[in-house]
């Protein structure tokens, strides 16, 4: 019998409209999965609104019994979550970091008010690393997240609680934000679909940007369908002052469009020089395989290291986590956001214009040798969901930051580039892992990307995995 949980979000909107269910009993369902112990289990939230995720609900149910579905917004309301690094007002906001634990934000980020325009119905805000400046989810100011498959496993970051409520099948959809492979890294790690839009496609407001054009918000989901229908809702504004790519009328339904024949690059290794490990390897191989059997030109070449965009992008990365907190007590940070904090008053003003000038020129030399391809295929992360603790390193946070470089592999090139870029949950590994990977398509192609995404999900599904490992 199909629970409630087990529904995508297209799912439900379809079970509203033909009053098999409602917002009210949906929300409930999912409050009571979280409170039972398997948002604990998984480290999913930090902090859940049941009240106001009610409330919601029963204003929903009202309108959705009112007002004509065809006028009404794709997933109006549909239960999520929101990234803890995102402002909410009247909602605790502890930006992973025990600095913040009872900060109440007066205010809505952008994104908030993007998805409470469509609808959408929080169910509280979930688990980030300090500051979103790990690739791993193990704050002190909430459990550590976990990877649904094994609860011994990480994962990953800084979408880390994001992803494992997907997973987890506490929200069908959540929101997530990417500057070094944070939506697609947790996705990897925890079975699901993780977009990471256009640089510019998802509005982040007037002073949502991070000045060096790294960070974009995007969705993470069960099904590329879910993900496609989450990103129109996540497209349905434009902020000023912002370069937006082309814009197609729907994403969802680029997911049904014909895919045309298209050159397809396996990209093999990693661009951090992190070795790749086997079965992961294994998994960019089967995809490229698959593609090709439905028709592409698929092609091999290898992603040598790059020392000097890994090298230039820490210091971008190191610049960003010291604007952020500059202004704190550095003996109340993790060592890992002390360490790049101090990192970032070492460098000058311009060195630092330097290394984005180099990090620029090496995206651009990145994507004139793939000019010649539709799609890249890459492993997402270098190795399957790590162990809880093990990227962790109090003692020494060099080292740390050295081991979460290699274990996150290629995905800052789409954050250097601006490409889009999705993970996909396409192989498992021998224990029962998931095994994110990664295509990456031009500047303002997510109709291709998501096109192509679907039909992998056709070749290789994974939604019968959910509920066959830990608390999926």
């Amino acid at each position: 019998m199909t629970e409630l949980h087990d529904l995508t979000a297209l799912e439900l909107a379809a079970a509203y409209a033909c009053g098999e269910t409602s917002p009210t009993d949906v929300v409930e369902h999912l409050l009571a999965r979280i409170g039972d112990g398997d948002g604990d289990r998984v480290g999913a939230f930090t902090t859940v609104s049941a009240d106001r995720a009610r409330t919601a609900a029963a204003e929903a149910e009202r309108v959705l019994r009112s007002t004509d579905h065809a006028v009404l917004p794709r997933l109006f309301g549909v239960p999520t979550a929101i990234k803890d690094l995102e402002a909410t007002a009247g909602v605790r906001t502890t930006l992973g970091s025990t600095l913040f634990r009872n900060w109440i934000p007066e205010h809505d980020d952008e994104i908030v008010d993007v998805m409470t325009g469509a609808g959408l119905i929080s169910l509280g805000k979930t688990t980030v690393p300090e500051f979103g400046a790990a690739c791993y989810t193990e704050p002190e100011v909430s459990a550590p997240a976990r990877s649904p498959f094994d609860l011994s496993r990480s994962a990953a970051g800084s979408s880390g609680g994001a992803a494992a409520a997907v997973g987890a099948r506490l929200v069908p959809i959540a929101q997530g934000s990417d500057t070094a492979g944070s939506i697609r890294s947790p996705a990897s790690a925890c079975g699901a679909v993780g977009l990471k839009p256009s640089r510019g496609l998802v509005t982040a407001g007037p002073a949502g940007n991070d000045g060096m054009g790294l960070s974009v918000r995007g969705p993470i989901a069960r099904t590329v369908r879910d993900t496609a229908a989450f990103l129109d809702a996540l497209t349905g504004r434009t902020g000023a002052g912002t370069v937006h790519p082309p814009r197609c009328d729907s994403y969802e339904r680029a997911c049904d469009a014909p895919v045309p024949r298209l050159r397809i690059a396996l990209a093999q290794g990693s661009v951090s020089g992190g070795p790749v490990d086997p079965e992961v390897a294994a998994a960019a191989e089967l995809t490229a395989r698959t593609l090709a059997g439905l028709g592409h030109e698929v092609f091999a070449r290898d992603q040598a290291p790059d020392p000097e965009l890994t090298e230039g992008f820490q210091m971008m990365f190191a610049a960003l986590v010291g604007s952020r907190t500059m202004a704190l007590d550095a003996s109340s940070l993790r060592p890992i956001v002390r360490h790049l904090r101090s990192r970032s008053q070492e460098f000058t003003s311009g060195e630092l214009a330097a290394s984005i000038g180099t990090v620029q020129a090496r995206a651009r030399a990145w994507a004139l040798d793939h000019a010649d391809a539709d799609v890249v295929i890459t492993p997402t992360v270098t190795n399957p969901p790590t162990p809880i603790g093990r990227l962790r390193n109090d003692a020494d946070p060099a080292a740390e930051l050295a081991a979460m470089t290699a274990f996150t592999g290629n995905t800052v090139l789409a954050n250097a580039t601006g490409f889009p870029a999705i993970s996909l949950p396409l192989s498992w590994s021998s224990q029962g892992l998931p095994l994110g990977v990664s295509l990456t398509a031009g500047w303002g192609r997510e109709d291709l990307l998501l096109g192509v995404s679907a039909s992998l999900e056709e070749a290789l599904p994974w939604a019968h995995r959910y509920g066959e490992h830990g608390k999926a």
